[in-house]
């Protein structure tokens, strides 16, 4: 756990001098991934990190997602900040807006000088000409499938477009020995009241080519692409299972893992548990496209790390620099991102992405120790590969929700956490609202926040 260092205020330029090599300086950085094998990366970085810096220490404090936003805000308030936080697309601005970080465009422009940003990954975090969070990872919405279920139903290659997914999905819904249950339904979507149903959706709105804001950064939800895309949203979910309308991320997971249903539009499953239980019939597509479309994406999310208010006024801003710099090396990239959680997150950086699609693997580090053979062209690394694959291609066409043409509306964070979009889901999955109208009235809710 880590003792925490003061931050507060918004700088727009940094100007602090070189560190000298003999300062000790130890640095707090929050990160929001609890699980075992997540830490174990994190903590092996530090250590690399440590090795080579050895007049600098790495403190790592774990605080959840789901407190990580007010935990936040309040470190501001109360100038006990740590030097470096790991944030989100949805999650940054809210510290921007508060006064708590400082813009790092020295930061971004030496990681880009010499590894070469991918640029969707940079434009979430972007504000006043200036960055003020540094991307370490990424996540793609793809298609998830078991070949097996396509397989047996006839299929040879997973949908492409939004109607062979609803052709996909109805005839992979099945009572398989005829006793009025269905044994299996072809896919796993929600319409719970979380963010799980937001990111969902904002996959199917990407896809559409649609998002919630327009260029000038006014509210542009109410739009035919999005009609379009919970119209066909409210049409698929039929051949959901009716449990799903409660699902979070743990219970579509498991059911995932129970064979519940065929498909799911997802980032990735937890592969670490799939390949330990050697159930090795998984697969994942890029993301369906509408059918015709004429623009079409990927929906992606982002984590970077910021450096606050707090670091630069006690001076560790150059030992900041100097980690997050270490946290971009493609090796180092690939424990973040490989090794964090296999098949999930994915480089910022070209050279990183061509170290994970390159015959590179890193052993000693990779957290799968059981029924995975690291050998390239092995059936374990063929499926690795498929999802690292996809998801790297995918991410070269992609944004984040509330940012394709990048950070022009700041309340992002704001409209995200209160549930809008999955409550409009509801209106229409649960009570059978019509879709224009509940569109309209996500619409009119989104300007209520935008105009606080």
């Amino acid at each position: 756990m880590a003792v925490l260092v003061s931050g507060c205020g918004r700088e727009s330029t940094n100007s602090e001098e070189d560190m000298p090599e003999d300062e000790k300086v130890e640095l707090t950085i929050w990160q929001h991934e609890p699980t075992e094998q997540r830490v174990t990366a994190w903590n092996t970085v530090i250590e690399k990190f440590q090795e080579e810096n050895p007049n600098i220490t790495v403190n790592m404090e774990v605080v959840l997602w789901d407190d990580a936003q007010a935990k936040m805000l309040n470190a501001i308030q109360s100038n006990t900040m740590p030097d470096m936080n790991v944030v989100s697309d949805t999650s940054w601005s809210s510290a921007y807006l508060a006064g708590g970080i400082v813009e790092v465009d020295d930061i971004v422009e030496a990681i880009d000088d010499e590894y070469g940003f991918i640029d969707s990954t940079l434009s979430s975090y972007t504000a006043d000409g200036h960055y003020w969070a540094v991307p370490i990872d990424s996540i793609c919405y793809s298609l998830m499938y078991r070949p097996s279920a396509l397989e047996a139903a006839g299929f040879t290659e997973p949908p492409k477009t939004w109607s062979e997914l609803k052709e996909y999905a109805e005839k992979l819904t099945i009572d398989e020995n005829g006793d009025g249950e269905i044994d299996q339904y072809g896919i796993g979507i929600t319409c719970s009241r979380d963010a799980l149903a937001t990111d969902t959706f904002a996959a199917f709105m990407a896809s559409a080519g649609t998002d919630i804001f327009n260029e000038d950064g006014t509210i542009g939800f109410d739009n035919d692409a999005t009609v379009n895309a919970l119209e066909f949203y409210d049409e698929l979910y039929q051949y959901a299972p009716p449990a799903a309308s409660g699902w979070s991320w743990g219970e579509i997971e498991s059911n995932w893992a129970a064979k519940t249903f065929a498909m799911m539009p997802y980032h990735s499953p937890n592969l670490a548990a799939f390949f330990e239980n050697n159930d090795l019939d998984i697969a994942c597509a890029p993301f369906p496209t509408p059918d015709g479309a004429e623009e079409s994406y990927k929906s992606s999310f982002n984590h970077a790390v910021t450096v606050t208010k707090g670091a630069q006024e006690n001076g560790h801003y150059e030992a900041c620099k100097k980690f997050i710099e270490f946290l971009e090396k493609p090796e180092i990239s690939w424990i973040i991102t490989v090794c964090q959680e296999p098949g999930f997150y994915i480089p910022t950086t070209e050279a990183g992405a061509e170290l994970v699609s390159s015959d590179y693997f890193d052993e000693e580090n990779f957290p799968i120790k059981d029924n995975f053979d690291t050998e390239k062209g092995s059936e374990s690394r063929q499926i690795l590969d498929n999802f690292l694959n996809v998801a790297l291609e995918s991410s070269k066409e992609a944004y984040a929700l509330g940012n394709k043409y990048g950070a022009v509306n700041l309340n992002t964070a704001e409209i995200y956490n209160s549930y809008i979009i999955s409550d409009m889901i509801q209106k229409v999955l649960l009570t059978g609202e019509d879709v224009e109208e509940a569109v309209n009235w996500a619409t009119t809710e989104m300007n209520k926040v935008n105009d606080q």
